[in-house]
Protein backbone atom coordinates (compact mmCIF):
# COMPACT_ATOMS: atom_id res chain seq x y z
CA UNK A 1 0.00 0.00 0.00
CA UNK A 2 1.30 3.44 -0.91
CA UNK A 3 0.64 6.38 1.45
CA UNK A 4 1.91 9.07 -0.91
CA UNK A 5 -0.61 11.24 -2.69
CA UNK A 6 0.60 13.10 -5.76
CA UNK A 7 -1.34 16.29 -6.36
CA UNK A 8 -1.15 17.47 -9.95
CA UNK A 9 0.42 20.89 -10.41
CA UNK A 10 0.32 21.14 -14.16
CA UNK A 11 -3.05 22.80 -14.72
CA UNK A 12 -2.89 25.92 -16.87
CA UNK A 13 -4.70 29.13 -15.98
CA UNK A 14 -5.13 32.44 -17.76
CA UNK A 15 -5.16 35.31 -15.25
CA UNK A 16 -6.39 38.73 -16.36
CA UNK A 17 -5.29 41.65 -14.21
CA UNK A 18 -5.14 45.44 -14.12
CA UNK A 19 -2.18 47.47 -12.96
CA UNK A 20 -2.58 50.82 -11.19
CA UNK A 21 -2.44 53.89 -13.42
CA UNK A 22 -0.02 56.76 -12.83
CA UNK A 23 2.02 54.79 -10.29
CA UNK A 24 5.38 53.13 -10.19
CA UNK A 25 4.77 49.39 -10.40
CA UNK A 26 6.66 47.01 -8.14
CA UNK A 27 7.63 43.71 -9.76
CA UNK A 28 8.94 40.94 -7.48
CA UNK A 29 9.66 38.11 -9.94
CA UNK A 30 12.06 35.31 -9.07
CA UNK A 31 13.22 32.14 -10.81
CA UNK A 32 10.35 30.12 -9.31
CA UNK A 33 7.81 32.48 -10.94
CA UNK A 34 8.09 30.81 -14.33
CA UNK A 35 5.09 32.00 -16.36
CA UNK A 36 4.39 34.12 -19.42
CA UNK A 37 3.14 37.68 -18.99
CA UNK A 38 1.73 40.11 -21.54
CA UNK A 39 1.23 43.72 -20.42
CA UNK A 40 -0.33 46.46 -22.54
CA UNK A 41 -1.76 49.81 -21.48
CA UNK A 42 -2.15 48.92 -17.80
CA UNK A 43 -3.78 45.55 -18.42
CA UNK A 44 -2.08 42.20 -18.19
CA UNK A 45 -2.55 38.57 -19.06
CA UNK A 46 -0.51 35.84 -17.42
CA UNK A 47 -0.40 32.17 -18.32
CA UNK A 48 0.32 30.30 -15.10
CA UNK A 49 0.70 26.64 -14.18
CA UNK A 50 -0.84 26.02 -10.75
CA UNK A 51 -3.01 23.62 -8.76
CA UNK A 52 -6.05 25.91 -8.73
CA UNK A 53 -7.51 29.33 -9.53
CA UNK A 54 -6.65 30.83 -6.15
CA UNK A 55 -3.05 29.68 -6.36
CA UNK A 56 -2.70 31.05 -9.91
CA UNK A 57 -4.09 34.45 -8.89
CA UNK A 58 -1.88 34.45 -5.78
CA UNK A 59 1.22 33.94 -7.89
CA UNK A 60 0.33 37.07 -9.90
CA UNK A 61 -0.30 39.05 -6.69
CA UNK A 62 3.11 37.93 -5.42
CA UNK A 63 4.84 39.29 -8.52
CA UNK A 64 2.64 42.42 -8.88
CA UNK A 65 1.43 43.25 -5.33
CA UNK A 66 -0.62 46.26 -6.50
CA UNK A 67 -2.41 44.38 -9.31
CA UNK A 68 -6.17 43.91 -9.33
CA UNK A 69 -7.10 40.39 -10.42
CA UNK A 70 -10.01 40.57 -12.87
CA UNK A 71 -10.54 36.95 -13.84
CA UNK A 72 -8.84 33.55 -13.60
CA UNK A 73 -9.89 30.86 -16.07
CA UNK A 74 -8.56 27.36 -16.81
CA UNK A 75 -6.91 26.82 -20.17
Amino acid sequence: MNNVINFPSDYGFKVLFNLPKDKVIAMCKSAEDDFDIEISDGHGIAYVRATGKTTAAGRIKKVFPSAEIVETTPI
